[in-house]
């Protein structure tokens, strides 16, 4: 479960990249930022992916469900 919810926050997040990268990748240190956020998704000491999961993504999916 826990690789579902990171594999769906990933694929969320480099859908969403691949739009404002253009716009956001002239800021300093994006790509160091980009890469500790990475990090922090798959880490499993802060289970990021998996907060991000069921903050944002499991209540839309939800809501949509009906």
């Amino acid at each position: 479960v826990r690789w579902m919810m990171y594999w769906i926050v990933f694929a969320l997040f480099m859908a969403t990249e691949t739009f404002t990268d253009l716009l956001i990748s002239w800021f300093p240190f994006y790509y160091e930022v980009k890469m500790a956020f990475v990090i922090w998704l798959l880490s499993p000491y802060t289970r990021g992916a998996s907060l991000l999961y069921r903050r944002f993504v499991h209540p839309t999916l939800a809501r949509k469900e009906k």
